[in-house]
């Protein structure tokens, strides 16, 4: 693959993603990201969709991995136990659950 063609509507919703100008694949949603290789090194971040289809996504990614790239699903691990350990550090400094889904 060389080139990838994501087409959104007018409200910005994601409807069709095109590889290499072949006939487009319906989406609901997408999550792309980036590695920047610099001093420190970055990345970018664009996402479409809901919350609940982006989890979605990056369960079937990790679902797939497993069988296909396990050390992909290794380091989705990785990243899945330390996204838990800082939430739940984060989480003692909250008064309450209300703070939950707020930057």
């Amino acid at each position: 693959m060389k080139e990838a063609t994501i087409h959104l509507d007018e409200r910005g919703h994601a409807q069709d993603i095109h590889f290499d100008g072949a006939e487009g694949v319906p989406i609901s949603a997408f999550l792309l990201l980036t590695s920047v290789p610099a001093d420190p090194p970055g990345c970018h971040m664009l996402t479409y969709g809901s919350s609940d289809l982006i989890g979605n996504a990056l369960m079937t990614l990790f679902q797939r991995s497993v069988h296909e790239f396990p050390r992909l699903a290794w380091t989705l691990e990785q990243v899945a136990r330390g996204i838990v350990t800082m939430a739940d550090n984060e989480r003692k400094e909250w008064p309450s659950d209300e703070k939950a889904g707020r930057a």
